[in-house]
């Protein structure tokens, strides 16, 4: 199951980092130009162009260094034996950033602060739900780890 869910996550995170760093690359695909793209995966009110091309290319480094992180705790997580104390806190951060984003996404002071279209129905139809199904997919990831509460004790220090 662990194994699945691993692969199952970083091909949606491996997709999502090619993504951005294509379209850090100056590539609008698979929008026809830059301001359609800005307004479908930005939405910020008026936006007319992506934020700087080093901040989308580091969300795109990022979400692969994600996939990584998945592949490692579905498939490798008793082969890295020197990562293994990190596996455990890297899996809840991971959990947490992507269930926070799925969250905030649908509140409505979110959703006034990027109400251009089609951004925002995006976000509530796509972006949203799939930010939190994969914090939940991490968070049973970091379930799965053996001995993941002992790990969690000791990043707590009890």
């Amino acid at each position: 199951m662990a194994a699945l869910l691993g692969t199952l996550l970083a091909v949606v995170l491996g997709c999502l980092g090619l993504l951005h760093l294509i379209w850090a690359a100056g590539l609008p695909f698979p929008f026809p130009n830059e301001q359609s793209l800005a307004r479908s995966v930005v939405g910020r009110r008026g936006i007319t162009r992506l934020p700087s091309r080093a901040s989308v290319a580091l969300l795109g480094v990022l979400l692969l260094c994600g996939a990584g992180a998945a592949i490692i705790m579905g498939h490798y997580a008793a082969t890295f034996t020197v990562l293994k104390f990190l596996l455990v806190p890297v899996g809840l951060l991971l959990s947490a950033l992507f269930l926070l984003r799925g969250l905030v996404g649908i509140l409505p002071a979110f959703e006034r602060a990027a109400p251009e279209q089609p951004y925002l129905s995006l976000n509530r139809r796509l972006y949203s739900p799939l930010c939190a199904l994969i914090g939940i997919g991490f968070l049973v990831l970091t379930f799965s780890l053996p001995n993941w509460a002992w790990h969690f004790s000791r990043l707590l220090g009890s």
